[in-house]
């Protein structure tokens, strides 16, 4: 079946969301999944941020002109802002909840966070449950990265979902996290056991090692069958976004736009192959 392809604009780089938008366009995507940044805070492609926390209702009314000027619907935000166990994390969250709530958005990808003892686990849950009480309220889901802490494995997400129980808390899964941040995973066992609760997808490729740095174009990392991961989500009857999320190899010199592009275009041509799009 097909489905709701997006992309993140973190696969242009340093370029940064003004240069992704009309070539996202061109590579035939119709969905965007906007990062809101925090302020003061270095992104890690080193792009300038269109968003933060700090910005105003003009910068928001801006941002969604250039993105329906380019044809371009918002399918998500994302909005990690550190380790929300930390309140001034949480503070930012929540103001970043409130910018995609202007932006229209229902699903909002950021991180779960991590914790030490059992004591700053508690607090952590308790965060998070304030999170997600906010969202409940703008009517928007927000999703957990497949990062370190509570939902860095299929395990980890099941125990969180159940600690929380909470119906506008719920998992962004990423098939290439999953393996970077865990040793012999297998990307559908874990997939097929956390479906229940995953509301967003992130189509990542990857080589399969631990820890190794490799996202390039689906299809080019070998260790993600996308097609499998597709079935899953079909017998899910999964209708969230998938979302490209391809953030290079590690050592690489610096890509140009154009090769950002290809590896864009490239990682359309295999969704096409592996039945995602009619």
């Amino acid at each position: 079946m097909p489905h709701r392809i997006a992309c993140f604009p973190n696969c242009y780089g340093r370029f940064g969301v003004p240069a992704a938008l009309p070539l996202i366009a061109e590579a035939g995507i119709r969905f965007v999944e906007l990062p809101i940044k925090t302020d003061g805070v270095p992104s890690f492609f080193g792009e300038t941020p269109v968003l933060t926390d700090r910005s105003t209702d003009a910068d928001v009314a801006r941002v969604r002109r250039m993105i329906a000027d380019h044809g371009l619907e918002l399918s998500s935000c994302n909005i990690t802002s550190g380790n929300p166990l930390d309140r001034t994390m949480v503070d930012a969250t929540l103001r970043k909840l409130d910018l995609s709530a202007q932006l229209g958005v229902r699903l909002v990808v950021a991180g779960a966070g991590q914790a030490d003892t059992t004591e700053q686990r508690e607090t952590l849950l308790g965060h998070l449950r304030e999170i997600g009480d906010h969202a409940a309220k703008l009517g928007i889901i927000y999703c957990f990265e497949t990062h370190p802490g509570l939902c860095q494995n299929a395990d980890g997400m099941l125990d969180t979902m159940a600690a929380l129980n909470h119906d506008s808390l719920r998992l962004n899964f990423d098939t290439g996290n999953v393996l970077y941040y865990n040793r012999d995973a297998d990307v559908i066992d874990s997939l097929r056991r956390v479906i229940p609760f995953v509301a967003h997808v992130h189509l990542k490729d990857s080589s399969g090692k631990f820890e190794d740095w490799c996202f390039p174009a689906l299809g080019a990392g070998g260790a993600v069958d996308f097609r499998r991961v597709r079935e899953v989500l079909d017998e899910a009857r999964f209708s969230g976004p998938c979302s490209l999320e391809i953030e290079g190899v590690q050592g690489e010199e610096p890509p140009s736009l154009e090769t950002y592009q290809q590896r864009v275009v490239d990682s359309m041509q295999h969704l096409r192959v592996c039945g995602y799009i009619d």
